[in-house]
């Protein structure tokens, strides 16, 4: 599981010297991409509460002890073995349940230590009330096991800080045992940084647990540091979780404002669009009824079409035949009540004449004129008196 809040921590080596008395090595490591970085280091000897005043706070702890009260004892185990058959066959005569116990094997080779509970729970007590939040806890040095490649040291032999390891020709665990003058022959590197042997163990345990997605930890079966970090992984992996809930939240309610923001400029362009088209029906519907108002009240005035009285009578007499005498003509006469109400622009023409011929040569005349729409002839009968005959025609235009 890769934790994201993980990524400084402070590895702590604490050498209890005797009563009251430790050497402490802290340093601290920062993880930035695939990039670690040592920020801080430091040496300090004293008692518990020098040791406490001197480390920085805030900061996930990796905690190894080495010292008195430690046991190591290297084995040959057989495979499947459970940690309860492990401890019994390296220490028979010791009841398990009194002791912590960290066990490491590799291809058959094996280191099991063992320090007691209340010397170890006493400790931890005093670390948690100055504030310390201690994540992992580890017994003696085997922990670098995770760092021999970055260290430069090529033999079978390793040594530094009166730590030995012998490795076998394929650079795997064989034994281990603790002297003093067990110290390295040269300045110790890890990669190409020079760092004081005293410090690498310190640097191992902050190095196992930052990496501890991607890695085996070789830590102590101490369940109160362990529930702690279980639950730190937990916390760590809900705020996670709730931050990309938060972002995404964020993100659906910004893509909701941006929709939003564009669905009503839409709506109020539809909305404008609505009322121009509105307002252009009700200026429609306004212009139709000023129209049959004004063509009623021409109807009520009479109104000939736009044609002048003049222009009317100037055009019958150009087009009347010198056969035809007029006796009478009558504009827009209306007696019927037919003809009250609809109101037709019409003419009435009566006259004499002594030829048919002439008559109906001048309605097809008068019929080509684009102002007249029809002709009609209402009678043709002999006068008695004139031996002519009068005629009379109606015309609508």
């Amino acid at each position: 599981m890769q934790v994201e809040s993980l990524h400084q921590c402070i590895g702590v080596e604490l050498n209890i010297n005797h009563d009251h008395v430790y050497s402490c090595r802290f340093c601290l490591l920062s993880k930035k991409d695939q990039t670690l970085t040592i920020e801080r280091k430091k040496i300090t000897e004293g008692t518990l509460n020098t040791i406490i005043e001197a480390l920085p706070r805030n900061y996930p702890v990796a905690l190894t002890l080495t010292g008195k009260g430690i046991i190591h004892k290297n084995l040959n185990a057989e495979a499947n073995l459970t940690s309860a058959q492990i401890f019994q066959n390296a220490f028979p005569a010791i009841d398990q349940k009194d002791f912590y116990i960290q066990n490491y094997f590799e291809k058959g080779c094996g280191l099991v230590s063992i320090i007691r509970k209340t010397q170890v729970d006493d400790l931890l007590e005093k670390l948690k009330r100055a504030g310390l939040k201690i994540y992992s806890l580890s017994l003696g040095a085997i922990g670098t096991n995770l760092i021999w490649p970055q260290l430069n040291i090529y033999a079978n032999e390793i040594q530094f800080d009166g730590h030995q390891f012998n490795l076998n020709e394929q650079k795997q665990f064989l034994t281990y045992q603790y002297k003093a003058e067990f110290n390295s022959k040269f300045p110790v590197k890890i990669e190409q940084e020079v760092i004081d042997e005293r410090n690498v163990l310190a640097y191992a345990s902050a190095f196992q647990l930052l990496l501890h997605e991607k890695i085996t930890p070789v830590i102590a079966d101490v369940d109160a540091v362990n529930n702690d970090f279980s639950n730190f992984l937990a916390h760590a992996k809900l705020k996670k979780n709730a931050l990309r809930f938060l972002f995404a939240l964020f993100a659906l309610l910004l893509i909701s404002f941006v929709l939003f923001s564009y669905y009503n400029q839409e709506n109020a362009k539809l909305a404008q669009q609505v009322v121009l088209q509105t307002a252009n029906a009700d200026q429609t519907d306004l212009m139709n009824k000023n129209i049959a108002e004004n063509e009623a009240l021409l109807k009520q005035l009479n109104w000939n079409g736009g044609y002048n009285y003049g222009f009317i009578i100037t055009e019958i007499g150009k087009t009347t035949p010198k056969h035809l005498q007029l006796k009478e003509i009558t504009v827009n006469e209306f007696k019927a009540e037919i003809e009250k109400a609809e109101r037709i622009p019409s003419i009435k023409i009566v006259g004499t004449t002594s030829n048919l011929t002439a008559v109906n040569n001048w309605i097809f005349v008068l019929k080509e004129k684009s102002w007249v729409k029809t002709v009609k002839l209402l009678k043709y009968q002999e006068d008695s008196e004139t031996e002519e005959y009068e005629f009379s025609l109606f015309l609508t235009y």
